[in-house]
């Protein structure tokens, strides 16, 4: 089998609410003229999956599209539209290892949209009658197809009342882990119809790209609420440069881009997807080697946290290695700066850390002011911090 990081990406693909796998069609058309494998997950409930079992809720959906990635050779993107967004999102947070960048077309936030009753209640119960379903489509789009906003309408009829309830329901409701940075740590494209009614530019600007820093956005002219379907070859020109971005530079990159996007989130869990399971860390402030991943993210959490500035100045690869140069000021305007080598494993995940810090000082104010508290709070033990005298 080849690793996530020598094969050619795959496109897996994530419908939004009363859709089906088959309205990325046109897109995975454009894909496969250009030899990039596509997949259109279909959610439960809907589609050829209609007569599926509940619970529709997000963290299902997501449980699913997790099954279907492990099964996916090779790395991955992960393109969700509206609430397929969220989904993509939720899973491609566990797999940092796999998921190498996501495409979020017309995105519904992570924390979900909470509309009030009235106002979502015609999503919950929609009138499921044939020009109905048309009429809620083409209110919402600037170019929907004829023929494709038909055979939705159609899809639509067999949906269960009740999956079509819980379906609004879970995307107004959103998730828990909307309401903090992303736990997803890879590349991100954030993709919005120009004429979307309904995911504004107000939307994307203050609920969804703030949570993804460095993302690159993009409008789609000439499409609504369904840019996947109404200009579905500038939908996949992004998903086409993604995959060659990708296949360009398999894993060489991964380490910076996810160290540094830590330092930005300051949280065990973001050091975390950065870090390969037998990570190794050496730094001046340490008496001997971290060993063990849970305390390398403890230690990192802490330091970042106590940075008040903190700037990478300057990025060398050379093979597996990156090596970063940085200036920091912390513990009340302490200046100082350094260099940090990291490894990378073969799927792009940090295995071995090397920071140097100068001047000295540095050395003393970490162990003082980060090494004492987390020795004391018990999560790492204090012959890590304490030098042999002479050293």
């Amino acid at each position: 089998m080849n690793s996530p990081a020598t094969q050619a990406p795959t496109a897996v693909l994530v419908h939004g609410y009363l859709d089906d796998g088959a309205i990325w069609n046109s897109v995975r058309t454009v894909l496969d003229e250009r030899s990039i494998p596509s997949i259109a997950f279909e959610l439960a409930g809907m589609g050829t999956r209609a007569s599926d079992h509940g619970p529709f809720t997000l963290a299902r959906w997501a449980d699913d599209l997790e099954s279907v990635v492990r099964a996916t050779e090779g790395p991955v993107v992960l393109v969700g539209h509206s609430m397929g967004s969220q989904i993509a999102e939720l899973a491609a947070a566990r797999l940092a290892e796999q998921v190498r960048s996501l495409v979020l077309v017309n995105p519904i936030p992570l924390a979900g949209t909470h509309l009030p009753p009235e106002q979502i209640a015609p999503f919950q119960a929609p009138d499921l009658g044939l020009d109905a379903q048309r009429a809620f489509r083409g209110a919402l789009a600037t170019a929907f197809p004829a023929e494709e906003n038909d055979r939705l309408a159609q899809v639509t009829l067999h949906v269960d009342p009740s999956t079509i309830s819980d379906t609004a329901t879970a995307w107004n409701n959103g998730h828990p882990d909307g309401q903090q940075p992303t736990k997803f740590h890879g590349s991100v494209a954030i993709l919005r119809g120009e004429n979307d009614p309904f995911v504004t530019e107000e939307v994307v600007s203050a609920y969804v790209a703030p949570r993804f820093p460095g993302a690159a956005s993009q409008t789609i002219a000439g499409a609504g609420h369904w840019a996947h379907a109404e200009n579905p070859a500038a939908v996949a020109a992004v998903i086409t440069a993604v995959v060659e971005e990708i296949a360009s530079n398999p894993a060489d990159g991964r380490p910076a881009k996810a160290w540094t996007s830590a330092f930005e989130q300051r949280t065990e869990e973001s050091f975390a997807a950065a870090l390969s399971p037998n990570v190794r860390m050496e730094a001046s402030a340490l008496a001997k080697p971290l060993e063990r991943k849970e305390q390398v993210e403890a230690l990192m959490a802490a330091v970042s946290s106590a940075y008040e500035r903190l700037e990478f100045v300057r990025k060398v690869q050379d093979g597996p290695r990156t090596y970063l140069e940085w200036e920091a000021s912390a513990f009340g305007g302490f200046e100082m700066k350094g260099i940090t080598i990291l490894t990378r494993d073969d799927e792009g995940l940090i295995t071995e850390i090397a920071i140097h810090h100068r001047p000295l000082g540095a050395v003393v104010q970490i162990n003082a002011k980060v090494g004492a508290p987390l020795t004391a709070a018990g999560l790492i033990p204090a012959e890590y911090f304490n030098f042999p005298e002479g050293e």
